[in-house]
């Protein structure tokens, strides 16, 4: 149990729960009892203010300017979502073999491997994960934009409300390719029942 206030006016006590941590050294004020610190509890974490579970999604940033990748973290993580970075197509393609990507959010110019390379990749290794680019051209040849697995680009200098478009769209295109995938799932595989006799009986 720990309490707060004067030993003669105790405002508050309370018994916390065997899996919190305090903080031992916490200064404290001889005219007072004040509480320990509470530094961990079974609570669920925040991010960006929201609970853990709230987290919309992660988003994979990829782009060899490290400026550009800070200020594109910046500006997803204030939107809710988790975000990863990556300063090239190959390492990109590593980190997505280690966890989840909602969204790769990819620059199409960089040195070695480019964005085009790494859309191909994904949608070959990883399918169900939708690919956005960042350009610095004004228009996009459509045979990139409608490359299977883009679902969109963004130009630059970039701007917040055409980046939280494309993440929704590229969100939405991600739910839309998982269900697909679970319906595909369902189906038996061809020539599974040959040879089963069913009885009509």
């Amino acid at each position: 149990m720990y309490v707060c206030g004067t030993p003669g006016d105790v405002r508050d006590q309370h018994t916390p729960p065997r899996s919190v941590e305090f903080l031992d050294d916490f200064p404290r004020d001889p005219d007072r009892l004040v509480a320990p610190i509470l530094l961990n509890s079974n609570r669920p974490k925040r991010v960006n203010g929201m609970n853990a579970e709230q987290v919309l999604g992660t988003i994979l940033v990829v782009d060899d300017d490290e400026g550009v990748r800070k200020v594109l973290a910046r500006w997803i993580t204030e939107m809710g979502y988790i975000v990863k970075s990556a300063a090239d197509a190959d390492t990109a393609l590593v980190m997505m073999g280690e966890f989840s990507v909602d969204l790769a959010l990819c620059d199409v110019r960089m040195p070695g491997h480019d964005g085009l390379w790494l859309v191909d990749q994904v949608r070959r290794l990883h399918a169900e994960t939708p690919v956005a680019l960042a350009t610095g051209l004004i228009e996009m040849d459509p045979m990139v934009t409608l490359r299977p697995g883009v679902v969109g680009y963004i130009v630059k200098p970039f701007n917040r409300d055409d980046l939280e478009k494309v993440i929704l769209r590229g969100l939405a295109e991600r739910q839309r390719l998982q269900a697909e995938s679970r319906g595909k799932a369902r189906l038996l595989p061809a020539g599974m029942l040959e040879g089963v006799v069913v009885s009509r009986g």
